[in-house]
């Protein structure tokens, strides 16, 4: 369900964790620049994280280019979902697209990346 405010603390927090393998704010008003930066810091520093579930929470507005630095150099994401009602800038494609290649090229594990409902439908 909505973990509501202080969402950006316990994603910073959970980044931290050494064993958690999944998971999924599928839903979640993730709709803020901090929730972004969160979600970057997560991706950037767990180092068990499996799967991430960002489905219908429009986060990727939102997302830098650091999230997609960071999802390049993750080792052990493999399914990400960034599932949305609102389409990402051509820039964001791009980035997303760049870091797909990056972790291919250092061996990460990312396997299964979900894009669906319309996040790159004008491009």
């Amino acid at each position: 369900t909505n973990i509501g405010k202080g969402a950006e603390s316990i994603i910073y927090n959970l980044a931290f964790s050494p064993k958690i393998r999944h998971i999924d704010f599928t839903n979640d008003s993730l709709r803020t620049a901090e929730a972004a930066e969160a979600i970057y810091k997560l991706v950037k520093i767990c180092g068990s994280l499996e799967t991430l579930v960002l489905a219908n929470t429009n986060i990727c507005e939102f997302l830098r280019e650091e999230f997609f630095i960071a999802l390049g150099e993750n080792k052990t994401l493999q399914y990400l979902n960034l599932d949305s009602t609102v389409a990402m800038t051509s820039d964001k494609i791009s980035f997303l697209g760049k870091a797909c290649a990056m972790n291919h090229k250092k061996q990460g594990s990312l396997k299964h990346l979900s894009i669906l409902k319309g996040v790159i439908s004008y491009a």
